[in-house]
């Protein structure tokens, strides 16, 4: 970024020379030198003086936007390290749907912080400094006294934070509490709507008072930018008229000055976006403070046990989860046994969520105990134990990038071949690698966002697959084409299927109905391995 701003400052000061170089070059122009030659110098000047802006400028924005996009990326891998801490657990803790619902917008705020703030204002410093430097050489009254307390003042008032930056940050916490508020009133219907109708009455009032407060500011502030501008130059031409009547000052630079000062006030134009970027950046601070003070569900033990590399057996025992009061499990046992296919069924919110969170340790048991081989997983590094697993969640959750960037993520190492049969096996060859998913998978149906998913947990090179609803809004035909996938991409591994279909229950080694947060074994459904 340093690069950037060395640039914007080297920039802006080409506008100031460019301006006064122009108004000294039509000034000695007008006077219709003797030898036309003596003109050559100041055309030359204004020529790579406009050329260099406009280079400057560009390289500028190319620097500047290429720092603050690997930025961008160092940011995002940090805020991906710090939510790792917390599992799937995350969401459980009461703010982190709020934190996290602010982080694409928290994360451009930081990103792009130094465009925003950091570079105008170290532009506007070089040019102040250079105008100043210029008005000094040939009077420093009107340096001193003059412009240069009009200049900094008005670069001060607009680049503050005070009132601006007040008011930007309560517009945008308004913003955000309608929407919040009507989105509410929304889900709740007709009726709902008629209890939300006066907070949103409200709400849309103060935002109203507050917007017109903020262009009742701006207006003053650019009014008084527009003054001190006046003022300068009216300052410029007073003295420079009576230093050019003693004969101290030549004519052509008397017009170069007016010029420079001209274009020094120009510099001010984008500090006027500078308190509501200090806002965002304030703001930006307290949710990564908040979120920083979230502590997540389970913690790694000082002296974390060690597990030989095979596939071990997966066991829960007397386990109990109580949730506000809720028993979301009661006296849970059962056994997963390396190369076994097992389904869990049970009605919604009977606990198969909690069930799988506490197999990968994203939730500890209040009573009994999860074992990996013998050994309590709260003994186990997380990251290693997490490791032995992969999952397929029912929401199927996708980054946004192609195709193959999210099969990656399952397979780091797999040759394009393999990606490609896989998705073919599993009725996608219409999607290429190259297909852009979209945030959230967004670009893609229900089904394609599911399977794609479901790609990705089985290309990972996992012990353990827990796949939830693999197989859901399939047609019966696709249906039987993706378990013979799935049986086929396990390789012995140990499979926990959540689902309530039949076809996948009917082809499980063992049948597991989970009910009020009791588990039994179905011996109906019960298949010899």
């Amino acid at each position: 970024m340093r690069g950037a701003v060395t640039l914007g400052v080297l920039a802006a000061l080409a506008g100031v020379g460019l301006a006064a170089s122009s108004g000294l070059l039509i000034s000695r122009a007008a006077l219709r030198p003797e030898v036309f030659l003596s003109l050559l110098l100041l055309v030359t000047t204004v020529r790579a003086l406009g050329l260099g802006r406009a280079a400057l400028r560009y390289a500028e924005r190319l620097a500047g936007h290429a720092a603050a996009l690997a930025q961008g990326a160092r940011a995002r891998l940090a805020l991906f390290d710090q939510l790792s801490r917390f599992g799937r657990d995350l969401l459980s803790h009461e703010r982190a749907g709020d934190l996290l619902a602010h982080a694409g917008t928290d994360l451009d705020a930081r990103q792009f912080y130094a465009l925003r703030v950091t570079l105008p204002l170290w532009a506007f410093g070089g040019v102040a400094l250079l105008l100043l430097t210029l008005l000094a050489l040939f009077d420093p009254l009107v340096a001193a006294l003059g412009v240069g307390p009009l200049l900094l003042g008005a670069g001060a008032v607009l680049g503050a934070r005070g009132r601006a930056g007040a008011l930007a940050r309560e517009a945008a916490r308004l913003g955000r509490d309608h929407t919040t508020r009507l989105l509410d009133a929304l889900a709740a219907g007709t009726d709902g709507a008629r209890h939300h109708r006066p907070h949103l009455a409200g709400l849309a009032e103060q935002l109203r008072r507050v917007t017109e407060e903020q262009g009742r500011l701006a207006a003053r502030l650019t009014l008084g930018r527009e003054l001190a501008f006046a003022v300068a130059v009216a300052g410029v031409l007073w003295r420079g008229g009576a230093l050019l009547e003693a004969g101290a000052l030549p004519g052509p630079w008397l017009a170069g000055l007016v010029l420079a000062t001209a274009a020094a006030f120009d510099a001010l134009a984008p500090l006027a976006a500078v308190p509501a970027a200090h806002a965002a950046r304030e703001e930006v601070r307290e949710r990564e403070a908040a979120l920083r003070a979230l502590a997540p569900a389970v913690s790694p033990p000082a002296q974390p046990i060690s597990l030989p590399p095979q596939p071990l057996p997966l066991e829960l025992r007397g386990v109990g989860v109580t949730r506000a009061g809720r028993a979301v499990l009661r006296d849970v046992t059962f056994t997963l046994r390396p190369g076994e296919r097992v389904a869990l069924r049970g009605p919604s919110g009977s606990g198969k969520t909690t069930l799988t969170r506490l197999l990968t340790r994203d939730l500890d048991p209040d009573t009994g105990q999860v074992t990996l081989g013998g050994a309590d997983l709260r003994d186990l590094d997380p990251e290693a134990l997490r490791a032995r697993f992969s999952l397929h969640e029912q929401d199927a959750p996708l980054l946004d990038g192609t195709v193959e960037e999210n099969l990656r993520l399952g397979g780091h190492h797999a040759p394009p071949e393999r990606l490609r049969a896989l998705l073919d096996d599993l009725g996608l060859s219409h999607l290429a690698l190259e297909t852009w998913v979209g945030e959230g998978g967004s670009r893609l149906s229900g089904g394609e966002r599911a399977r794609v998913s479901l790609a990705r947990a089985l290309l990972r090179p996992a012990d353990v697959l827990v796949l939830d609803e693999p197989t859901a809004h399939l047609d019966p035909e696709t249906e039987r084409q993706v378990l013979s996938v799935i049986e086929r991409e396990r390789a012995g591994r140990a499979l926990l299927i959540v689902t309530h279909r039949p076809a996948p229950l009917a082809w499980a080694d063992r049948v597991l109905t989970l009910q009020a947060g009791h588990l039994r074994e179905d011996s109906l459904h019960r298949r010899s391995a």
